[in-house]
């Protein structure tokens, strides 16, 4: 059978998103049987390695909003609620749903928008999965699923090893926290800038994109702070400096305020790393009870808190860090791959 997945997100590798996208066609070649070939569409530009056991096709932009004239498949699999194309009518569709942001991030008429898109590509899918429990309730709530499947498949997260062990030459030689994401106003990192004074001997590493307007307003706080020497926003990282820098913080930090799942979390976790995370959202899913939980943002209260884990955490380090990793390797990417598989099955009888 053709299986069709839509790649497209990986025109943007930085995102939460556009990595999820590529290791999913990786793994799925990996796990993949052979009753099942994979084809994926791929933007333009797509540098990385095309395993030959998959078909890796790019589209012209009339295939992509006329049905009809896209490529055929007995499935075709959108990883993300908006596709960049529109499956064959002869194709059973699979929409991956992650999260519904725009709920909070958008104008309440541009939300309504989306949500009128969202509605019209489930209406037209056989299946829907969701990323989270949360991601899952949230879509009932406004979405007329209908009796269609819906179902939880947890991303699969994997740390890869890094090749160096050095220290960043820009990272002083001091105990430091360690945040990852795009900046956005979601992502409430602001909030760890007062925080910091509270912890004048350490450090915090602030990665990920900040050339947005929210980068622009976190870097003039951390100008106007008394803890400006202490916070370094070293932009994006490559595998090897993300590696070192989950391996060697002494805790990560993610007070985020919208998330379908967050995949940076159990990366920290699979380092061994006491996660302090915000409470909302799908972040007490993922975290579970080996996170700490902010339920306060303000900078006093975040403290407390960081500072009761790190107690914890300190009573005994090699039994806490061994906890933290068993729990965080369930979200692995052979449990993820084999539960789509188990779903491709059922149109394939």
């Amino acid at each position: 059978m053709r299986l069709i997945v839509d790649l497209y997100k990986t025109n943007d590798l930085y995102s939460g998103l556009g990595q999820f996208s590529l290791n999913f066609a990786r793994e799925l070649i990996r796990f993949c049987p052979d009753s099942i070939n994979p084809v994926f569409l791929i933007p333009r530009g797509f540098s990385f390695q095309k395993d030959p056991e998959a078909e890796w096709v790019h589209t012209a932009f009339w295939q992509r909003i006329i049905p009809g004239l896209s490529p055929k498949a007995g499935i075709w699999h959108s990883l993300h609620q908006f596709p960049s194309h529109l499956p064959h009518p002869q194709s059973k569709f699979i929409l991956t749903v992650h999260d519904l942001n725009f709920l909070t991030e958008k104008t309440p008429a541009k939300a309504t928008i989306y949500l009128r898109k969202l509605q019209k590509n489930i209406d037209r899918a056989d299946a829907v999965t969701v990323i989270s429990d949360y991601t899952s309730q949230l879509l009932k709530e406004h979405i007329d699923i209908g009796n269609k499947p819906l179902l939880t498949i947890h991303d699969g997260v994997r740390l890869e090893p890094g090749q160096y062990g050095e220290r960043p030459s820009w990272l002083p030689h001091k105990p430091f926290f360690f945040s990852l994401s795009v900046f956005k106003e979601k992502k409430n990192l602001h909030t760890l800038i007062p925080m910091m004074e509270h912890f004048p001997g350490h450090m915090l590493v602030m990665g990920g994109n900040n050339q947005t307007s929210y980068g622009d307003k976190v870097r003039e706080m951390i100008r106007d702070s008394g803890v400006s020497e202490n916070i370094i926003l070293p932009g994006v990282l490559d595998e090897n400096e993300k590696y070192w820098l989950f391996k060697n913080c002494i805790a990560f930090l993610f007070p985020s305020l919208a998330e379908g799942f967050g995949l940076p979390v159990i990366e920290a976790m699979l380092a061994g790393k006491q996660v302090f995370l915000s409470r909302m959202t799908s972040l007490p899913e993922v975290g579970g009870t080996l996170a700490f939980y902010w339920d306060s943002f303000d900078e006093c209260e975040m403290a407390a808190v960081v500072r009761s884990g790190l107690e914890q955490m300190e009573r005994d380090p090699g039994a806490r860090s061994s906890a933290i990793i068993r729990y965080a390797s369930g979200f692995n990417w052979e449990n993820c791959i084999r539960k789509f598989l188990d779903l491709y099955q059922t149109f394939m009888v």
